[in-house]
């Protein structure tokens, strides 16, 4: 089947599934046992291969059905991406600082749920060095959406982030 007859074939709806760990969700099949839940929901898909199509579509023939491994790894997921979580969404930017904020504020996450390789390179590590002239004021925290304390957050991932190049904690 071509691509474009597939896409058809899947009947991509127009529910995104967002709430379950903020769309940081890498399992398709947890996701779709997820979403089974509800009833008039379809998810949206981010499809970048013919073979991620074919996993969804595999689905529409037997759908997974939600466990209790499944609802236990998702429990963890919402522990691990709830309080200080940033999104990344761009709303506290620019920093009069200069600080690359909606990256900086969330690499203890990326370096764990990413291949940490691109996020240790010389360049993110002067965007990481910037935070130590973070002003502290508050402008970042006055526009994030989730209320955020921001320059709190910054720090914190600024000392894992060091923590990891110095080999003290490891990550993939």
């Amino acid at each position: 089947m071509e691509l474009v007859e597939k896409c058809q074939a899947a009947n991509i709806g127009f529910i995104a599934m967002k709430g379950l760990a903020g769309g940081l969700i890498n399992q398709s099949r947890l996701a779709m046992a997820y979403m089974s839940q509800f009833d008039h929901v379809l998810p949206i898909w981010g499809i970048q291969k013919e073979s991620e199509l074919d996993e969804w579509l595999s689905y529409m023939q037997n759908t997974p059905v939600l466990d209790d491994e499944m609802k236990a790894f998702i429990e963890k997921e919402k522990t691990e991406l709830s309080g200080d979580f940033c999104r990344g969404c761009g709303y506290c930017m620019p920093c009069p600082a200069g600080i690359m904020i909606n990256q900086c504020a969330r690499m203890s996450l990326m370096l764990r749920r990413a291949p940490s390789k691109s996020w240790l390179t010389p360049e993110m590590q002067a965007e990481m060095k910037k935070i130590e002239n973070c002003l502290h004021c508050g402008l970042c925290s006055s526009k994030c959406p989730y209320e955020l304390d921001t320059p709190t957050l910054l720090q914190k991932n600024y000392e894992d982030y060091q923590k990891v190049l110095s080999g003290e904690v490891k990550v993939q």
